[in-house]
């Protein structure tokens, strides 16, 4: 009598291994991280102005230590916690308003050729006028509060979500809007079932890039005119000529629009982009976690 013997699972070898994740995207994220930090380091030891990443670390680490109130820091209770939550509190209160203002306008714009030819001069207006400039106005025109951040916001965001989903909406093939409308389609499904899929890489295209504009707008008033917020914290660094104080708020402000990015808005694309999965190429190996050897 022969006794059957279990077939050993296949394991792949260590070469194997190492060849799929140096062929891996996250293998080149890691070689740039690792390269961004030997050039700080190398920066840092050459000039005595540019700190070094363990300054750094240790100013991060010491800020956290500092009570924002009272006496004593807790988990919660301190600088970096509660200026960077006033600054996203701010960007989120006038992303808001970037939302209803910038998606309605730019599918007028795209549908209603009355609409582009009113508002196509003052979206490039806000398009070529910087950001700091509209700070500087907000802060005359509305005082130190919260309305001023979320005005220049609003103004600077808003322009770049509307061109992004104007060109979305003209992107829509004519010929299934009429064929929609001649088949007795309602607006409401006709929306939901067309306008809406049409347009969801574009609005996500343009919100990626106004909250960019938007975070790096509060922290701008923050700076000029404020008096909390991760931008008025950097400005209290620099006007003390701390170096490290400078670059670990830095630090800090890169992480957060990072974290945000890879965790809420990135999701949210590969969600809305699903569908490439299932034709290959490029973008969607590297989505699905895989790579060409």
């Amino acid at each position: 009598m022969f006794s059957a013997t279990k077939p050993r699972p296949v394991t792949a070898s260590a070469p194997a291994k190492l060849k799929t994740f140096l062929f891996h995207p996250r293998a080149a994220r890691w070689a740039a991280r690792l390269t961004l930090l030997l050039i700080w380091q190398l920066v840092g030891d050459v000039s005595a102005r540019f700190p070094t990443p363990v300054g750094t670390f240790n100013f991060i680490v010491a800020e956290f230590r500092r009570p924002y109130v009272g006496t004593e820091a807790s988990l919660l209770n301190n600088e970096v916690v509660w200026n960077t939550v006033i600054s996203l509190q701010r960007t989120a209160i006038g992303m808001v308003w970037v939302i209803l203002i910038g998606i309605p306008l730019g599918y007028a714009m795209g549908t209603w050729w009355r609409a582009q030819g009113l508002f196509t001069d003052i979206i490039m207006v806000g398009l070529a006028l910087p950001a700091y400039i509209w700070a500087l106005l907000a802060l005359m025109w509305f005082g130190f509060g919260t309305t001023a951040p979320v005005f220049t916001i609003a103004v600077s965001a808003t322009p770049a979500l509307v061109v992004y989903v104007m060109r979305g909406t003209l992107a829509i093939p004519r010929e299934l809007r009429d064929m929609s409308v001649a088949y007795g389609v309602g607006f409401v499904e006709r929306f939901r079932r067309l306008v809406l899929p049409s347009l969801a890489g574009s609005v996500i295209a343009g919100l990626r890039l106004s909250i960019l504009a938007a975070w790096g707008v509060v922290l701008l008033v923050e700076w000029f005119g404020l008096s909390d917020g991760a931008g008025f914290r950097s400005r209290s660094w620099y006007d003390s000529a701390n170096f490290d104080g400078i670059m670990g708020w830095a630090l800090i402000i890169i992480v957060l629009i990072i974290v945000f990015d890879r965790g809420v808005i990135e999701r949210i694309d590969r969600r809305v982009h699903r569908w490439r999965d299932g034709i290959g190429g490029f973008g969607a190996s590297s989505r699905a976690g895989k790579s060409e050897p």
